[in-house]
């Protein structure tokens, strides 16, 4: 071996470190990289799925307003057709008890 072939291959042999030191770097890098892209995706899938439970919430609690105020309606109706009838029967009582008294 000559003089110059004996630093040559030095460099050639630290470059090659360097490449391979360099290339685990990048390795470890793009693993990390991609358990953080799992972790953000699994965080999405469950924050969509709390929001679909949420929106299905939503929809029954609409519902159940929607048929409450159909039942209040006709409840209203309801009372005050009896109001309505109750005061045509305190009429008709009054009407009656005040013909006795005239007979």
């Amino acid at each position: 071996m000559e003089a110059p072939e004996i630093p040559a291959m030095m460099l050639a042999l630290v470059l090659s470190f360097g490449v391979i030191v360099a290339k685990v770097m990048i390795t470890q890098l793009i693993g990390r990289m991609n358990r953080q892209i799992n972790q953000v995706s699994q965080v999405k899938v469950e924050a969509l799925g709390r929001l679909k439970a949420a929106q299905g919430q939503k929809m029954i609690i609409g519902k159940n307003k929607m048929l409450l105020d159909k039942n209040k309606s006709k409840l209203d109706k309801k009372m005050s057709r009896l109001k309505k009838e109750m005061g045509e029967m305190k009429d008709e009582v009054s009407a009656r008890s005040e013909s006795r008294r005239v007979s």
